[in-house]
């Protein structure tokens, strides 16, 4: 979990991969790892998932993380690690999962919600918890409310966190943040552009180095403030 954690707060972004199928999941990881972006995220609700997670591992080694998202059940966890996924996902607080996941050793972002549900997961053995989904429930202003309250629980905005949010999320203390359709665009159809992918990370990327740049550090986390 350790090391999780601290690949979050060096890289402070996720993308999270999620389509009709995996056809172009490998491409988009390409680009996304070309523009600097460290944590993938492929969501096992997209069908042939798994077959991609054990790609990208071997396409990426030990470069980046390759995460399985949507893990619901505990034997979504053990098809999760089966195809080689170095962490996990969920989009809720099941307790069964989370036992799964540290029976295997697995580390997990865990979905949430309010004060308690965050609460929850993270007494579970949690990583980091995924606040899902956090636009619709107010941005960063209700991340700010939710963390004042749990200051020592690493928290990963999700749902809806665009280019423009990420240097507010991450100032407002979040360890990293997930992007999906803000991030990805149409990047997993076939008609789909990876160049205009290439753009949209490079300026995530961009945003994350901001927020290092202004505490202080270098971006990558070597020489940052320490993570939430």
């Amino acid at each position: 979990m350790k090391d999780l954690r601290a690949a979050l707060a060096e890289h402070r972004l996720v993308a999270i991969l999620r389509a009709d199928d995996a056809a172009r999941f490998a491409d988009a990881a390409m680009v996304l790892h070309a523009a600097g972006i460290r944590l993938l995220e492929a969501t096992l609700t997209t069908p042939g998932a798994p077959a991609a997670i054990t790609a990208l591992r071997l396409a990426l080694g030990d470069d980046a993380l390759i995460g399985a998202g949507s893990v619901r059940e505990a034997s979504d966890v053990d098809i999760a690690v089966d195809a080689g996924a170095r962490y996990l996902i969920t989009p809720t607080v099941n307790p069964a999962v989370l036992e799964r996941a540290a029976a295997l050793d697995v580390p997990v972002i865990c979905g949430a919600l309010t004060p308690t549900e965050i609460d929850q997961a993270w007494r579970l053995g949690a990583a980091a918890v995924k606040v899902f989904p956090v636009a619709a429930a107010g941005g960063v202003a209700y991340l700010r409310a939710v963390r004042a309250p749990l200051p020592d629980v690493p928290l990963v905005p999700t749902g809806g966190v665009h280019l423009a949010d990420v240097e507010s999320y991450l100032r407002s203390g979040a360890i990293a943040v997930a992007a999906a359709t803000p991030l990805l665009g149409d990047a997993l159809t076939s008609a789909g552009s990876l160049p205009d992918l290439a753009t949209r990370a490079g300026e995530f990327v961009a945003a994350a180095a901001r927020f290092a740049t202004a505490r202080g550090g270098t971006f990558a986390g070597k020489d940052t403030s320490r993570a939430p």
